[in-house]
């Protein structure tokens, strides 16, 4: 079932294109600002279409010497999402080879999916044999 997401008309008193990029330069009056999304809620990416500054949050830009943003959190985050590798399973044999596990003198031929690459250079152990080795 899919929502209609419901369009709000914020008043806002600050466009992105106006924010001074350096941060030094600005005033605790921002505070109090409804700052427009750059976006301006025509993105796919849930846009609010305007912001506010949260004091804590413009101590931590300060501190850290960054710009303000010119997007919405939910853009921001859709941004940040996009930028994180995809999440991919791989295909791997257990390369165990000890000789006091189960399978004994011969290599452990268990098969199953794990997030490690196979050309990630740790040793990748099935559950059995990982036990094994720990406990």
């Amino acid at each position: 079932m899919s929502r209609e997401i419901e369009k709000k008309h914020y008043g806002i008193s600050l466009t992105p294109e106006k924010i001074d990029d350096d941060i030094s330069r600005i005033h605790d009056s921002i505070l109090g600002e409804v700052i427009g999304c750059l976006h301006g809620g025509e993105c796919n990416e849930q846009c609010t279409g305007a912001f506010r500054i949260l004091p804590d949050e413009l101590q931590f830009y300060r501190t850290m010497k960054i710009a303000l943003p010119r997007l919405c959190p939910n853009c921001r985050h859709y941004q940040r999402l996009k930028q994180k590798e995809p999440f991919e399973l791989f295909h791997r044999k257990c390369m165990c080879d000890k000789e006091n596990h189960f399978h004994k003198a011969e290599k452990c031929d268990i098969e199953f999916e794990t997030p490690y690459s196979p050309d990630r250079p740790e040793i990748i152990y099935c559950e059995k044999c990982y036990k094994q080795e720990v406990y």
